[in-house]
């Protein structure tokens, strides 16, 4: 029921619009030009504990105008004022594999935590939080279970059913829990604490779109959906204006593990074409 419900709601608000362009741009999408290649992750897994961080870790990036801060509760990510989106995100991809990341939301009308894996063709598969589940009534919920977003994205585009909400998280904002994507050729599966909640096939998806298929970084972050200054359709989306007497808001993350199913020094594509298979070359040292 409220899976249905809050689809036409966000159609009504012109978010199936919205929805159909990709929401990061890369430098250089290799679907319009030659591309240099990129770097990818050579190793079969990967695992970092912000916990036990005081500076920004190898193989991360902060924008230079956002600012994260490493703390014992993990790496945090503060929304303080209108227009703070910081995030950080992985210097290498991956193609294909599990990513669990360990999260505490932020709280906070409109406020809006995300994980992201995208890439340079604008694939993308993510999970979105909102810090008051998308103004969804009572809240908080009586029973704590949350609603979270789902998305993907192929090549910026996205198909019908491509985004889902569900009650899948328990006091998101309150409690550490593990947000997982397992990711190949074939499928799409997300997990919250290692229990399945969705998944997304290749051979469902509509003859005009395509699978993400392409390698991936990770994203994480949080931004204000709820600024005043966005569209009226975004602020509803996100759940109503942020109030910024209750700031700062602040998305912790604890840790990151992947286990990548194809090692490689860096990739690169060998095909610019839209709306076929991209081929990507992959090599090791």
């Amino acid at each position: 029921m409220f899976k249905k419900g809050i689809a036409g709601y966000l159609t009504a608000l012109g978010l199936a619009a919205q929805l159909v362009e990709g929401q990061l741009e890369p430098d250089c999408n290799p679907l319009n030009a030659v591309c240099p290649p990129k770097k990818g992750l050579a190793d079969e897994s990967y695992y970092i504990d912000f916990t036990k961080q005081v500076r920004p870790p190898p193989g991360w990036t902060i924008p230079n105008d956002q600012a994260v801060n490493f703390t014992t509760e993990g790496a945090a990510f503060t929304y303080a004022k209108k227009g703070d989106a910081p995030s950080m995100s992985t210097d290498f991809y991956v193609l294909g594999g599990r990513y669990d990341v360990e999260l505490k939301i932020a709280p906070g009308q409109g406020v809006i935590s995300s994980v992201s894996l995208w890439s340079d063709t604008q694939d993308e598969v993510d999970w979105e939080f909102s810090g008051n589940q998308h103004g969804e009534k009572p809240f908080p919920p009586r029973d704590g279970k949350w609603t979270v977003e789902t998305n993907v994205f192929a090549q910026g585009k996205m198909w019908d059913g491509a985004a889902a909400y569900q009650k899948d998280a328990y006091k998101p904002a309150e409690q550490f829990h593990k947000y997982s994507v397992e990711w190949d050729e074939s499928r799409i599966d997300w997990y919250v604490d290692d229990r399945i909640v969705r998944s997304a096939r290749a051979e469902d998806v509509p003859s005009e779109f395509v699978f993400p298929q392409s390698p991936m970084k990770l994203q994480l972050g949080v931004w204000g959906g709820g600024d005043p200054d966005n569209s009226d359709w975004t602020i509803q989306w996100a759940g109503g204006e942020i109030d910024p007497k209750g700031a700062p808001y602040t998305l912790y993350v604890r840790s990151v593990n992947i286990t990548n199913k194809s090692p490689a020094c860096q990739y690169k594509y060998s095909d610019k074409v839209s709306k076929r298979p991209v081929v990507v070359r992959w090599s090791l040292p």
